[in-house]
C-alpha cells in the first residue's frame, strides 16, 4: 500500500515538476512557483502525517519517508517534507487550519532582542509561514512579515529571516521533544537522498550516451568506477533516510536523525563533485538540471544541523554511555521496530 501511494505521488510529480520549470523557479518565477506549490498540495500527500480525524492520511513518518525521497528525486523547490512535519504538528494541538493550504519552513531560531533570527532556511521564500522552534516553544511565523536576506545558492528559494518581534506568532505551541533540528535532519536526509538517487541517474544515462575516442564513456573502466561510488554513496544515503524515519511520526529519535543527516552530507560531498566530473563542462549549463540538484545538496548540507553538529552530536553522546562505538550504534542507532 505505501509503495502505491509514494509511486501515485512520483508520477504526479514528475510531470509536475519538468526541467524547464525547476530552472524557472530557481530563476525567480515566484508565480510559477506559487502555481507549482498549490498543484502539488491539491494532491493531497502533504497531509499523510496528519491524523485521520483532522483530514489527513495519519501515515506514520515511517510509511512516508518514500514521499520524502519522490519529492527529492523529482526536484520539488519547496520544503515539502517540512511542511509534512509542521502540519501534523499543527494538527496535534489542533491549529491545522490556521496555517491554510500554504507550504511551511522549519527552523530553530535564536532570540534578537524581542525579535527571532533564523539564519539560511531552505525553501523559506517558497513558504507561507515559518514554524520556529525558540526557546522551549514552537511560533508559527507569518513569512511576509519577516526582513529576509536572499540565501546564498538559493537566492530565489532560500533567505536567512528576522523577525522584529515574537508577538507576531499565529500559533504559540509547546515544543515538547521533536525539536526543529530533529524534524529538519529527518526531512532534509531524505530530501537529499533522493536528489542523490536523481543525481545517479542523471550520470548513468549521460555516461550511457556519451561517445569519446569511438565509444561510450560508460565503457570506460575509470568512469564504471565514479559511477560505482555515487551509486554506494547514494544507497547508503537513502538507508541512513529511512532509519531516521523510523519512530513516531511527531517525534523522530534525535540520534537516528542526526546519523541520517551526517550520512547525506557524507554521501553528497561525493556524489556531487563525481557527477560533474563525469559530465564535465556542460553539467553547469543550463541544457542540463543537474546544477539545480547539486546546488541543493550543497545548501542542505550547511543548513540546519551541519554535519559538524551532527557529528559533534554523536560524539557526546557516545561520550555520555563510555561504551566503545560499536557498542554504542548496536545499542542507539539501530532503528526500532
Amino acid at each position: 500500500m505505501t509503495d502505491s501511494i509514494a509511486n501515485e505521488f512520483e508520477r504526479a510529480l514528475e510531470q509536475l515538476c519538468a526541467p524547464e520549470r525547476l530552472r524557472a523557479i530557481e530563476a525567480g518565477d515566484a508565480a510559477d512557483a506559487d502555481r507549482l506549490w498549490r498543484d502539488v498540495d491539491a494532491l493531497g500527500f502533504t497531509d499523510a502525517l496528519v491524523p485521520a480525524e483532522h483530514g489527513g492520511a495519519g501515515l506514520a513518518l515511517a510509511d512516508a519517508c518514500d514521499l520524502l525521497l519522490a519529492a527529492g528525486r523529482c526536484g520539488l523547490p519547496h520544503p515539502f517534507g517540512e511542511t509534512m512535519l509542521a502540519r501534523a504538528l499543527l494538527a496535534a494541538h489542533g491549529k491545522r487550519d490556521v496555517a491554510g493550504d500554504g507550504a511551511i519552513a522549519l527552523a530553530a531560531a535564536t532570540r534578537d532582542g524581542e525579535g527571532l533570527l533564523c539564519p539560511d532556511v531552505p525553501g523559506a521564500r517558497l513558504a507561507s509561514f515559518v514554524l520556529v522552534d525558540a526557546a522551549g516553544e514552537w511560533l508559527l511565523m507569518p513569512r511576509a512579515d519577516a526582513e529576509a536576506v536572499p540565501g546564498a545558492m538559493r537566492p530565489h528559494a532560500s533567505a536567512s529571516l528576522r523577525w522584529t518581534s515574537a508577538r507576531e506568532a499565529a500559533v504559540r505551541l509547546d515544543v515538547g521533544a521533536a525539536t526543529a533540528v530533529t524534524l529538519c535532519n529527518v526531512a532534509r536526509a531524505a530530501a537529499m537522498a533522493g536528489a542523490m538517487d536523481r543525481v545517479l541517474a542523471m550520470t548513468v544515462g549521460y555516461a550511457g550516451d556519451r561517445r569519446q575516442f569511438g565509444k561510450v564513456i560508460a565503457q570506460f573502466q575509470a568512469i564504471q568506477q565514479e559511477l560505482a561510488v555515487m551509486a554506494e554513496q547514494a544507497a547508503a544515503a537513502a538507508m541512513g533516510a529511512r532509519m531516521g524515519c523510523t519512530g513516531d511520526a511527531l517525534c523522530p529519535d534525535p540520534l537516528l536523525a542526526a546519523a541520517a543527516k551526517l550520512r547525506a552530507c557524507e554521501a553528497a560531498a561525493i556524489v556531487a563533485p563525481l557527477a560533474h566530473a563525469v559530465h564535465g563542462a556542460i553539467g553547469i549549463t543550463e541544457e542540463l538540471v543537474l546544477g539545480v540538484f547539486t546546488t541543493r545538496l550543497h545548501e542542505w548540507r550547511g543548513a540546519s544541523a551541519t554535519e559538524r553538529a551532527c557529528a559533534e552530536q554523536l560524539g557526546r553522546a557516545v561520550m555520555r554511555t563510555g561504551e566503545g562505538f560499536i557498542d554504542f550504534a548496536a545499542a542507539a542507532l539501530a532503528p526500532s521496530a
